[in-house]
């Protein structure tokens, strides 16, 4: 019982600080806006089929499942002078909802509700080519059951955080119709919250149809201003990163702790590497001391920039490890959103391979 209430306790948690993010991106981008900038509203329905990516020997029965969904979204796109300062183009921030058959009878099917954020990279022949990418909550009917369903070990409770990213195609037919085909990575975890939980990856391919709600007609895409180099962001950020994690062999959830540092370094228009170090407190461990507790990590990837929005992508390694884990590498996913000048909310999930270790929450300090 202790065990539900700490996870039902954090759903509530994540689902408050999703609707406070969603609430004040919506803010932040229509401002005082006159009518004739008020954001244009879309409506589409999608069709899905993708392939399970076999990331662990441990789930090699699951080779060959397709997953098949289906999928409605409904989305804002905002044309005012101020979204467009956002990113260089006319941002689009939305809310999915999806039903999935994963394919196979023991991984069974599952409801996800998403939050989206879709800039436009480049448009050509009136088509737009997306940046989509989201996170949200998944309702899950088969989870693991040592007795009654023993070979999915991919999710082991009804509740999951899904996560996407992939490049979205929308072709204009007229002034509200658009076709649309996209390409997305999709997982699914726990977030390292029950165990066992090697999550489910998967790549699908996506058409669908989006209708624009409103009468109006769009404006011309803007031009991006040219990149300057001289000009790009150089700027230092210290990470605060919380998240739960179920200790192997036991239903208690426990906190992990980490500080991170960063440097970030633009070098074309969308884009920056990155490089930085990581230290954590893994409470997980059932070990006494907190050292023993403690790993550290130097990281270097890539971030899109996306005006106030940053999406990342980076590898870690472990110079120090205080306890052992199957992996000397990491990869670190982050999505993270500068509330003001200065101070960034955000959230990352870390994974060693394919299997997620926790999501977890972030709050960033920058410094130019």
């Amino acid at each position: 019982m202790h065990a539900n209430h700490n996870f039902f306790g954090k759903m509530r948690f994540l689902s408050i600080f999703f609707m406070l993010v969603f609430q004040s991106f919506f803010l932040l981008l229509t401002g005082q806006e006159v009518n004739k900038e008020r954001p244009f509203r879309y409506l589409s329905a999608h069709l899905y089929g993708g392939q399970i990516q076999i990331h662990s020997s441990r789930i090699e029965y699951f080779k060959g499942a397709r997953p098949f969904g289906v999928g409605v979204d409904f989305a804002w796109k905002f044309v005012s002078d101020k979204a467009y300062a956002l990113c260089q183009c006319y941002p689009s921030l939305g809310a999915s909802l999806n039903y999935w058959d994963f394919g196979h009878r023991a991984l069974g099917n599952g409801v996800s509700g998403l939050f989206f954020v879709q800039p436009v990279l480049f448009s050509v022949w009136d088509t737009d080519i997306s940046l989509k990418t989201g996170l949200g909550v998944s309702y899950l009917n088969n989870p693991y059951h040592e007795e009654a369903n023993p070979l999915n070990i991919t999710y082991s409770n009804h509740f999951g955080f899904p996560l996407m990213a992939g490049l979205s195609l929308s072709h204009s037919i007229n002034d509200d119709w658009m076709l649309l085909l996209s390409g997305i990575f999709q997982h699914i975890s726990n977030g390292g919250v029950n165990q066992p939980n090697l999550g489910i990856n998967y790549v699908t391919v996506g058409i669908g149809i989006q209708r624009k709600l409103d009468e109006r007609s769009l404006p011309p895409p803007g031009t991006p201003s040219p990149f300057e180099p001289e000009n790009g962001i150089r700027d230092v950020s210290v990470s605060l990163i919380a998240g739960l994690k179920e200790p192997t062999g036991s239903e208690d959830k426990a906190l992990v702790l980490s500080l991170s540092g960063e440097y970030r370094h633009q070098f074309a228009r969308i884009n920056a590497w990155t490089v930085g170090g990581m230290v954590e407190t893994d409470h997980s461990r059932d070990v006494s001391t907190l050292r023993d507790k403690s790993r550290i990590s130097l990281t270097a990837g890539h971030a899109f920039l996306l005006g106030r929005f940053s999406f990342a992508q980076k590898a870690g390694i472990y110079l120090w490890r205080g306890h052992a884990t199957h992996n000397s590498w990491f990869q670190y996913y982050t999505l993270d959103f500068d509330v003001m000048p200065g101070l960034g909310i955000g959230a990352g999930l870390k994974a060693h391979g394919r299997v997620a270790e926790f999501l977890g929450l972030r709050i960033l300090y920058r410094v130019q």
